[in-house]
């Protein structure tokens, strides 16, 4: 089997992450988002590893931005 027991899947129709809670046969399993527990079928859900490291990271501190006027600029010793 590719799964096994509390292995954290992605729901690929809704795109959320769950944990598997248990088997139900060879192609569903019970997967719990968030406290909701539903029957999945086993090629609805994927590994959540391709979807972490491909989706765009949202800082919480943007970057400010800096011009070339507000760099101060360095005074050499002659």
């Amino acid at each position: 089997m590719k799964y096994q027991l509390g292995d954290t899947v992605l729901i690929l129709h809704s795109n959320e992450e769950g944990q598997i809670v248990d088997f139900i046969n060879d192609k569903m399993a019970l997967v719990d988002v968030k406290g909701v527990r539903f029957p999945v079928y086993m090629d609805q859900i994927d590994f959540p590893y391709f979807k972490r490291f491909t989706e765009k990271k949202t800082g919480k501190f943007p970057r400010e931005k800096k011009y070339i006027d507000d760099v101060k600029k360095k005074r050499h010793p002659v």
